[in-house]
């Protein structure tokens, strides 16, 4: 529980003022955070906010040609990338409310965009399972649990038992 504790307040504190908030002083631009590799690995997925940008956004780097690609830029910021096992997916969390962080996937050939998850609770922490399925955190029932969900945005369900509060 402390560490799930500890990765929301990292996300919050790379929202609220980036390494600024972390490490003092003024915000600087934000380049390959939270990098994963692809299964493949010839692509780096990151999250950046370079100079002058409003929010954070999912970047991809070729790593055999170094070729930057912007994949996804959205209103507000996107954050934890996730692949999808065959490298043609990534999972990630993003805001389209005030405060309200959802799951989204994007194809990373065309770019477009699919929201998983509608709920007004924190849906955070994707990681894609080999099966398939995203699995994520999600206070959806008052109490922080693991989900899962497929791809297309069906078949939501509990995972875990959520522990009585003390």
């Amino acid at each position: 529980m402390k560490l799930l504790k500890i990765a929301v307040i990292g996300v919050f504190a790379l929202i609220s003022g980036g390494c600024s908030l972390l490490f003092g002083g003024k915000e600087e631009p934000v380049d390959f955070w939270q990098p994963v590799l692809s299964p493949d690995g010839r692509f780096l997925a990151y999250i950046a906010k370079p100079s002058g940008a409003q929010a954070y956004g999912l970047y991809i780097l070729d790593l055999e040609t170094n070729a930057e690609r912007l994949l996804v830029q959205m209103g507000q910021d996107v954050v934890y990338p996730s692949w999808s096992p065959d490298g043609t997916k990534i999972a990630f969390i993003g805001t389209q409310e005030k405060d309200n962080w959802d799951l989204f996937v994007v194809d990373v050939e065309s770019g477009q965009v699919r929201r998983l998850t509608t709920d007004s609770a924190m849906d955070v922490n994707p990681s894609w399972a080999s099966n398939g399925l995203i699995v994520f955190n999600s206070n959806r029932d008052g109490s922080w649990a693991a989900w899962a969900i497929n791809p297309d945005g069906t078949g939501l369900r509990k995972l875990s038992f959520s522990r009585p509060k003390s």
